[in-house]
């Protein structure tokens, strides 16, 4: 079994590592794991929202068990006017929102590094699938899946720099089994309520997203229409957050009162009419699909293709959990608004999802998926 190993430092003979605590297994065996190799270890927990109690206190016992300080850190207003704000904007956009990026981005990898620092480390880790290195020759730091390919996490860390990666150190990386997780975080006899792998959101205490926007008066829970490809009204739908690209069920009744299930499927919404358009699976397969800001890892990669215009070949996913596309990347217009083409078309890239694109273990970079699907006939 191989673990990884966060090198030293040569005068001190150890680092400060900053660990982010959710009050799981994963976070608290890599806490665990650092400590035993010696390195003096801070755990840090980001109150987020209200209903939090019962995972910032876990956090705190495993904090207590380890003898580690524990700093909790109230992000709450801030992740309401980001987070929170953008996952309903999103929705009235038209957009199907994953509000887990946004949420890496500007907080777990964005202010808690640097609050972290602020509190004396020199690193900072969490219990991500996924794989930090450093190239001999370039000097680059490169981001890898994880060895537990089931459990991989990368996809989610696809916006991450070089500044940030050489903070950056996550232990279960290399790990090949989540049994032997849980068999290193037994040893310390904590009691935790172990957590499945959650779909949903974790600001909505419920889980219930169409509730949370309808409390919240979005527009996009506004009843509006179903059309055809044509622009022929098909019935009425209750909220265009309701829908999304490729859908199939739940699509209602048409005028006729009879389901829509089986006979159509979601190809667009168009938040400006409020309507969402259905049609065949044909018209959701696209040779092309266009990001913006896409986010390259390594500097040199992003360089080379500047500066040469060329394409590289690169294997796609369109969300976490997404089927595998082989495509090509190229850069438009000498910027980093950024092109995938694909010999086979891929099915249903949703507007708001962001898509990673590997060479084989490594993450080459991503974005997210900007443009309306009927812009995405560029092929």
């Amino acid at each position: 079994m191989q673990w990884h190993l966060l090198a030293m430092n040569a005068k001190t003979n150890k680092q400060t590592v900053a660990v982010g605590l959710s009050g799981g297994i994963d976070s608290g065996t890599t806490a665990l794991m650092l400590k035993e190799q010696g390195h003096d270890v801070i755990g840090v927990t980001m109150w987020l929202f209200d209903h939090q109690a019962e995972e910032l206190n876990a956090a705190k016992r495993v904090a207590d068990a380890l003898k580690i300080p524990h700093y909790i850190l109230d992000y709450r207003k801030a992740f309401a006017d980001t987070v929170i704000h953008n996952f309903i904007a999103s929705y009235e956009q038209g957009f199907t929102p994953n509000p887990c990026l946004l949420c890496n981005r500007k907080f777990k990898y964005g202010r808690l590094i640097s609050d972290c620092i602020t509190l004396g480390a020199t690193h900072f880790a969490t219990g991500h699938y996924a794989r930090v290195e450093k190239d001999a020759l370039t000097g680059e730091h490169v981001l890898y899946r994880a060895e537990n390919k089931r459990k991989d996490q990368s996809y989610n860390l696809y916006h991450l720099g070089q500044d940030t990666l050489s903070k950056l150190v996550f232990p279960l990386g290399s790990v090949e089994s989540k049994e032997a997780v849980r068999a290193r975080f037994a040893t310390l006899s904590v009691s935790i309520s172990e957590k499945k792998d959650s779909l949903g959101i974790c600001f909505i205490k419920d889980k219930n997203h169409m509730n949370f926007l309808t409390v919240n008066e979005s527009t996009s829970m506004s009843p509006g229409k179903f059309v055809d490809t044509e622009g022929n009204l098909l019935g009425i739908h209750q909220g265009i957050a309701q829908f999304t690209i490729g859908q199939k069920r739940r699509l209602g009744l048409d005028l006729n009162g009879q389901y829509l299930n089986g006979r159509y499927v979601v190809v667009a919404i168009n938040p400006s009419t409020n309507e969402v358009c259905l049609g065949q699976e044909s018209d959701l397969l696209y040779h092309t699909v266009i990001t913006e800001e896409f986010n390259f890892i390594r500097p040199s990669i992003q360089s080379k293709l500047q500066d040469s215009n060329q394409r590289m070949a690169v294997e796609v996913i369109l969300s976490q959990w997404s089927e595998v596309y082989k495509g090509e990347l190229s850069l438009l217009e000498n910027s980093t608004r950024a092109r995938l083409t694909f010999d086979t078309p891929v099915r249903a890239p949703a507007k708001g999802q962001a898509l990673a694109c590997y060479v084989g273990d490594e993450l080459i970079g991503g974005g997210i998926i900007s443009l309306h699907h009927r812009e995405l006939l560029i092929k």
